[in-house]
């Protein structure tokens, strides 16, 4: 018996570490991201948490003995597809869980499934290791501001609100990226799952701890907001305005914290003894399993076919140099005073446009971000892209919506998004164009991007934004019916496909 987990654990490791070399990139990324960003500094502790509550259950592993199986086979080669998928999307999180989630899957095919049940929880606490959640900012600060605005008004306290902006008697906020309260919730989840194993038997009360610690952060860090503001407020804007800002919020959600866990202890099951106990369905007494190395060569083979068909397909992706975009044509002109000083904060794209158009005494600004060959940081969709940041000083976005236009019987859909500065407010129209298909959804464009890559190599796609003022908005519709053929035509020639 001791044999035989001996080789198994060297197969194991040995499967991890070369995951971990074949797709290193995905790796150095995550450590780079636990490192650079104070949201996803536990990462850290994932693997060495999971490997203690592997240690837990010791005593009942060792009454079983490991027998590679040939299902978690087929899930490595699963896994294996969808990192090329997020690869050729150019999707790193996608890049990051298919990873986690093959080590998973070889550790299931190495020891089997009997064994593999008893360590399913510290094995999938591994996916906790990747930095989640930046799409879920949005909804996040719209949420905080919602909450804020909202008590305030029963507070009785007179507030104007645009967007994430709101004004009142005493002075101005904002809810920025840093306020959204994402790393509240990724802590709190990370933190809220762990404690229901350890304390929970029953998997209807860690289901529904797990789903109270995803929800208390959110409500929690409304209060802290409606609360820094209110003390601010309060104060004549001398409290709660600076560092003590974000001192106030980290002692609110602690406190917070501490409240969960221990209305939790109320609920607490005896477990003393569970980590001792022998593993149902294992066999105590030693069975000659299949050997290991055929089991490791299985998941080795698809694991790194995946990454050399990804250099294969990225050495047919034609070099972008020379890639230029003919300006539309048609009663709009070229106007040489620029519509405003606002630049949509995208970054990487190897050709396009910028041009301010008039007619009738009517302007509307065109942006064209063209991208080919995608790479990291010559990106159509990323996090970093968009309209306005959340740092800059001059403009602010008061929100989005999307909408479908009827163009000449052809329907359209756009993003609309209101921007603001001191001296204008502008109206955008903001759309993807992908292999010649126009979408919104930035998941979708990543999808066309991914099967263009895989079936024609290639992954021309676009970003396409009209911008006008907000008091002649309808100019964006006008510019749109007559300038649309030639934006079409403009991409289709720098594809080469005319």
């Amino acid at each position: 018996m001791k044999t035989m987990w001996q080789k198994a654990i060297a197969s194991v490791f040995a499967a991890v570490a070369a995951l971990l070399f074949i797709y290193r990139d995905a790796a150095e990324y995550t450590v780079r991201t636990w490192t650079d960003n104070g949201t996803y500094t536990h990462g850290f502790l994932i693997f060495p948490i999971s490997i203690w509550l592997i240690w837990r259950k010791r005593k009942a592993l060792s009454a079983c003995t490991p027998n590679p199986c040939h299902s978690g086979i087929i899930a490595v080669i699963l896994f294996a597809l969808l990192w090329q998928l997020g690869h050729q999307a150019g999707a790193m999180v996608v890049e990051q869980y298919s990873v986690v989630l093959m080590i998973i899957a070889s550790v299931w095919t190495l020891l089997g499934t009997v064994v593999f049940r008893q360590i399913a929880f510290p094995m999938f606490f591994l996916l906790f290791a990747v930095p989640f959640g930046e799409a879920l900012i949005p909804q996040m600060m719209n949420f905080t501001a919602n909450f804020t605005v909202a008590a305030l008004k029963l507070t009785g306290i007179p507030v104007y609100r645009e967007g994430t902006f709101f004004s009142l008697p005493t002075g101005n906020w904002s809810v920025v990226e840093a306020c959204s309260g994402l790393r509240y919730f990724v802590s709190s989840l990370t933190l809220g799952t762990l404690y229901a194993y350890l304390s929970y038997r029953s998997i209807t009360r860690r289901l529904i701890f797990i789903a109270i610690s995803a929800l208390t952060p959110v409500i929690a860090n409304g209060l802290r907001a409606y609360m820094i503001v209110m003390i601010g407020h309060l104060s004549g804007m001398r409290l709660a305005v600076g560092v003590d800002h974000i001192i106030y919020g980290w002692l609110f959600f602690g406190i917070v914290m501490l409240l969960l866990f221990w209305l939790g202890s109320f609920f607490h099951d005896n477990l003393a003894d569970q980590k001792d106990m022998p593993a149902s369905g294992c066999n105590p007494s030693p069975q000659e399993a299949r050997k290991f190395t055929p089991a490791l060569l299985a998941i080795l083979i698809p694991a790194l076919l995946s990454p050399l068909y990804a250099a294969h397909l990225d050495e047919k992706i034609e070099a972008p140099v020379g890639i230029t975009l003919v300006a539309p044509s048609g009663p709009w002109q070229p106007d040489p005073r620029p519509l405003s000083d606002w630049i949509p904060r995208y970054t990487g794209s190897r050709a396009g446009i910028n041009q301010t158009y008039a007619k009738d005494g009517m302007q509307v600004s065109l942006y064209i971000g063209y991208y080919r060959g995608q790479t990291r940081g010559h990106e159509l969709v990323t996090s970093t892209n968009q309209l306005v940041t959340s740092r800059d000083k001059e403009w602010g976005n008061l929100g989005e919506k999307e909408k479908t236009l009827d163009i000449d019987g052809r329907r359209l859909p756009v993003v609309e998004a209101s921007l603001r500065s001191d001296a204008l407010r502008l109206a955008v129209w903001k759309w993807y164009w992908v292999n010649g298909r126009w979408v919104v959804n930035p998941y979708m464009a990543k999808l066309l991007e991914a099967m263009s890559r895989m079936e024609r190599g290639r992954d021309d796609s676009a970003v396409i934004m009209l911008s006008a003022p907000e008091h002649q908005k309808d100019a964006l519709m006008a510019f749109a019916k007559d300038m649309l053929p030639g934006i079409e035509s403009s991409l289709k020639q720098a594809t080469h496909e005319e």
